[in-house]
């Protein structure tokens, strides 16, 4: 079957291989539903007519039809069965990888996904990958119950705490002819994105933002060129900077290390637990407003001084260093030397409690 690259009145572009045989099915299922639905409610309709009450008529039992009650208890049977056969047949295609898939590491946590690369590279909220190639996602959850759903690629799987998961897809050309295949190498050239979202609620967090609840869980996938895919891991990245419409973004116009901290609170999921606002709502962590240079309350009943040592042994090992009135629930979360020191730098700039 072709897949049809632009969303049609139902649902979304078909831009896996996946996505014709999945909405055949549903476009079956759905008509088998409405005849069905259009026959009862009839059926109905024209009875209550029928057998309406009228004065003098007398009700009296209508018997029954053996051939007909057999019918309509088999061949919704026969359906049935057609819709399972074919529904398996799809969801064994979709559990096993091919051998030449290419593995990529998704870890999700509140409320942010973290995804790895063969190589290394690690991306926060977003992950490219080849067009054209198989994929296959292997994923943990850090806290709760997460759910990897990208509806343009018609996948869809749970991430349970303590256990591994995993789904498959590959990614179709959606305009194919677009960029030629000889066109200059371009590791920021992007065919096309397609939107993940969390399917399996997750909590709520203080704040409407991105990444402060279930409901901004947002990653991006984006579909390059095999070719453009393989210069981007080898491309350095630099860090986020903060944009004029208020987002954040990689850009050529490097930015300081407390704005690029700025960026990285929000996206490695750090609004979860801590506040950066003053006069915020206390949240699962201890607020980071004023913290620097204090004194702090350690579970183990020492006191020891907010400073970088501390932050930066906070986020490489956090449950070495838990603070007094709140749990070790902090998950280890990969960082860059870079990005550990924007973090750290952003902390610094949140201010000291003399200030």
């Amino acid at each position: 079957m072709e897949n049809q690259t632009e969303p049609s009145l139902q649902l979304p572009a078909q831009l896996s291989t996946f996505a014709p045989e999945v909405d055949w099915l549903y476009h079956f299922i759905f008509w088998v539903s409405v005849v069905f639905f259009v026959g009862i409610v009839g059926s109905t309709l024209y009875f209550m007519v029928k057998y309406r009450r009228r004065p003098g008529v007398k009700s009296e039992p209508t018997g029954h039809h053996n051939t007909l009650e057999l019918f309509w208890t088999f061949s919704p049977l026969i359906i049935l069965f057609m819709m399972f056969f074919w529904g398996w047949q799809g969801f064994l295609q979709m559990a096993e990888a091919p051998d030449d898939a290419m593995i990529v590491r998704v870890r999700a946590r509140q409320w942010a996904w973290t995804f790895e690369h063969p190589n290394g590279a690690i991306e926060d909220n977003e992950v490219h990958v080849p067009v054209d190639r198989p994929v296959r996602l292997v994923m943990s959850s850090a806290d709760v119950l997460h759910s990897f759903y990208v509806p343009d690629f018609r996948v869809k799987r749970d991430l349970v705490p303590g256990m591994f998961t995993s789904l498959w897809f590959q990614a179709v050309q959606r305009d194919p002819g677009s960029v030629p295949d000889d066109a200059e190498v371009d590791p920021n050239r992007v065919l096309y994105t397609s939107q993940v979202y969390c399917a399996e609620y997750c909590g709520a967090g203080g704040a409407w933002g991105p990444n402060m609840g279930h409901a901004t869980m947002y990653a991006l996938v984006h579909v390059q060129r095999d070719q453009d895919y393989q210069a981007f891991l080898r491309a350095p990245r630099p860090l986020p900077c903060p944009q004029e419409n208020g987002t954040c973004a990689v850009s050529e116009t490097e930015c300081s290390p407390e704005a690029a901290g700025s960026c990285l609170f929000g996206s490695k999921g750090c609004t979860a637990c801590h506040q950066n606002q003053a006069g915020g709502p206390q949240l699962a962590g201890p607020t980071f407003v004023g913290l620097w240079g204090t004194q702090q309350q350690l579970t183990s009943g020492e006191s020891v001084e907010v400073n970088e040592d501390f932050v930066r042994q906070s986020i490489m090992d956090p449950r070495s260093q838990v603070a007094q009135g709140y749990s070790p629930v902090m998950p280890q979360i990969q960082l860059t030397e870079p990005e550990t020191n924007a973090l750290i730098a952003y902390v610094r700039s949140l201010g000291t409690a003399t200030e």
